[in-house]
């Protein structure tokens, strides 16, 4: 059973005898706008949440900066080594088709999965291909997202 979106009504009232300057008429104009129930499909989620992820990963300048460039985009960034005990199961099943698409001489591509009913996985592999042509899966970048805020951001750029 799915739960239905929250709606958040907003009321406004003015005093003066209905007049209403034109600043205070934009303002309420964006602020209706801005809560205008918006239909977006799953498939829009996960175009937005590939968007979101790789622009996060282009932005990541270096693994120390994880914490700063999650908290600037709104996200939570980690990096996952194979059999690493702090990993969900989710992020040790990706890491684990990761591993066999090396071993099957699969290309590795990102990955989308949804957490729960309000979260969302961006997940990258980085490998290692050594000098005799083995390719070795070294870990994976794991971006999780807040599903309602990559809704809400969805009409901005990333």
């Amino acid at each position: 059973m799915s739960r239905s979106p929250l709606i958040i009504l907003v009321v406004v009232i003015s005093s003066c005898g209905g007049s209403l300057t034109d600043e205070q008429r934009k303002k309420m104009l964006e602020a209706s706008e801005q809560q205008a129930i918006v239909k977006v499909t799953d498939a829009e989620i996960t175009e937005a949440a590939f968007a979101k992820g790789r622009t996060v990963m282009e932005g990541l300048p270096s693994p120390a900066a994880a914490d700063s460039v999650g908290k600037a985009m709104s996200v939570k960034i980690h990096w996952l080594i194979p059999g690493s005990a702090n990993a969900l199961e989710i992020e040790q099943q990706l890491i684990e088709a990761y591993i066999n698409s090396v071993i099957e001489g699969t290309p590795l591509q990102d990955n989308v999965q949804k957490i729960g009913e309000d979260s969302i996985l961006y997940t990258r592999a980085v490998v290692l291909t050594r000098p005799d042509s083995s390719v070795e899966v070294k870990g994976t970048w794991n971006i999780r997202m807040a599903k309602r805020q990559l809704i809400l951001s969805m009409g901005k750029k990333y």
